[in-house]
Formats: structure tokens, C-alpha cells, sequence
């Protein structure tokens, strides 16, 4: 008798299975999803510049990345995207990304950084650090037979490090080097910035998908005065029902001035670049 209600349950179990996903599949929006998993690299190009005062307010020296620490470049980092439209227009949406490296490079100028001088012609070794993630609500005010417009809101957050390695010296009032020694410092913040935004989505073709986002938004929050900009605009390519592959070219950039125990100063960070993604789709 048990077995036999296993097997009911098991039977129930199976059909309400089979019923969720056909309501699934019988969505009427081929240019949405319902769910989605999408995973790849991002070719990251990477402009930056920052000003670290420590006590004393703007008295830090701006850091160019690529020039003064050899910092810039493209990079091709691992990169995740999440969707979720549990209701007919609502969609939710989750990104993330990280970056790392080290470099040295020998400074052709006086550098003030975070209340340290760092000597022309010294070595300065540098080591970067950066994790992105973003959290974002969509709502799809109009839906056509193949196309979507959107609106969009979000929460787009960047937490960085940055530690400096070289030779720093104090002068004395007549502009004397009196002590030198390798010193190192490091700076740390986070970066939140809310967006508002917009969406489109064109299905050019049963396996063709056009994906378009932009969005923009100027806050104080938490002592960081920032102004956003990011968008994406790409294709999606399905030679079957539920894998496809995404070429999109992406564009973030966040203006911040910080007042924070951790980190005062200023920030201008800016990532570009193509994504190659496989996306796991329902």
C-alpha cells in the first residue's frame, strides 16, 4: 500500500513537471526568457585614474593607471549573468565580475599617495584588485509580437583595492630629502551607485535575439558621491532551443569622490569591451 502511494506521488510529481514546463515553453514572448545562466569571458579594457589625499583633503597626486603604474590594458576576465522573470512583465537580473593583476614600473615623477611621496626614478610595484556586481529590477511596459521595451532600476556596486610598493622619502622645509625607505600603502573602498535605466529586446528571427540596455544615474550614498553610466548592446545566437551564444560589447564608467575613513579621494573608472558568452536558457 505504501509503494503504491509512492508511486501515486511520484506519478503526481512527474505531471506537475511536465505542466511547469510546458507553461514554460508556451510563454508567448520569444524575445524573453523566463530563466537564464549565462557564463564567458570578458575582453575588459580598462581606463582609471585616482587621487588618494589620505588626511588631508586634494592633496594627493592623480594616478593614471596605464602611464603611472602600468595598470591599463585589456584583460580577459570570467564573467556571470543571471535572469529571472518569475511574472509575465517583472524580470530581475544579477552580474558579476572580478579583476586582479600586478605590475612595476619606474616613476618619472613625485608622487603623493595617501599621505606618502614616492621618488622620481624609484620602482613602484602595484597590485590591483576589482569585484563588480550589479542587481537590477526590469519592467517590461510594452511587449509586441517580437519585440520588448523596458524599464529598469538597479543597485551597481564596485569594491577595489589598490596597494602601492617604493621608495618614499620625507623632506624637510627646505625641500632636503632627509629619510628614505621603501614604504608601502594601500587604499580600499566600496563603490555603490544606484542606476535607472532602459531596455530593449528585438527577435530578428527565430535564433536571432537583439539585446540593447543603457542606463545613468548621479548619487551620494555612504559618504560616495558618484555618477554612473553603463550599457550593453549585442546578439544572441540559438542553434538550439536552450544553448545559445551572446557577442555583446558592454560599457560601465563610475566618477566617485569618497570620504571614508578607509579611502579619501577621488576615483574615474571606466570598463569596456566584448563578451563571448554561453547562455543556458528557458
Amino acid at each position: 500500500m505504501r509503494c503504491s502511494h509512492c508511486s501515486r506521488m511520484a506519478a503526481f510529481g512527474a505531471a506537475a513537471l511536465v505542466l511547469f514546463v510546458q507553461n514554460v515553453h508556451a510563454d508567448d514572448h520569444p524575445m524573453l526568457d523566463y530563466l537564464s545562466v549565462s557564463v564567458g569571458g570578458f575582453s575588459n579594457n580598462t581606463s582609471a585614474n585616482m587621487r588618494a589625499d589620505g588626511a588631508v583633503k586634494d592633496s594627493g597626486s592623480r594616478l593614471d593607471f596605464s602611464r603611472d603604474l602600468g595598470q591599463g590594458g585589456t584583460r580577459t576576465l570570467p564573467y556571470l549573468d543571471v535572469t529571472w522573470r518569475p511574472w509575465d512583465r517583472h524580470e530581475v537580473e544579477f552580474t558579476y565580475y572580478h579583476d586582479s593583476n600586478d605590475s612595476s614600473r619606474y616613476l618619472n615623477r613625485t608622487l603623493e599617495f595617501n599621505g606618502d611621496q614616492l621618488a622620481v626614478g624609484a620602482q613602484l610595484s602595484s597590485r590591483f584588485s576589482l569585484d563588480a556586481a550589479s542587481a537590477g529590477y526590469r519592467y517590461w511596459a510594452w511587449i509586441g509580437d517580437r519585440g520588448a521595451f523596458g524599464v529598469s532600476v538597479g543597485l551597481q556596486a564596485y569594491r577595489f583595492s589598490l596597494k602601492l610598493s617604493g621608495n618614499a622619502f620625507a623632506a624637510t622645509n627646505n625641500n632636503e630629502v632627509s629619510t628614505s625607505a621603501t614604504r608601502t600603502a594601500r587604499v580600499s573602498s566600496d563603490l555603490p551607485d544606484p542606476w535607472i535605466g532602459v531596455s530593449y529586446r528585438y527577435q530578428a528571427t527565430d535564433w536571432v535575439r537583439i539585446v540593447a540596455d543603457a542606463g545613468a544615474f548621479k548619487a551620494n550614498v555612504d559618504q560616495v558621491d558618484a555618477t554612473l553610466y553603463n550599457g550593453r548592446v549585442g546578439a544572441e545566437f540559438y542553434p538550439w532551443d536552450h544553448f545559445g551564444v551572446i557577442t555583446q560589447y558592454s560599457f560601465n564608467r563610475i566618477d566617485a569622490d569618497v570620504s571614508r575613513s578607509q579611502f579619501r579621494g577621488d576615483v574615474d573608472f571606466k570598463f569596456k569591451g566584448f563578451q563571448l558568452l554561453l547562455k543556458l536558457r528557458f
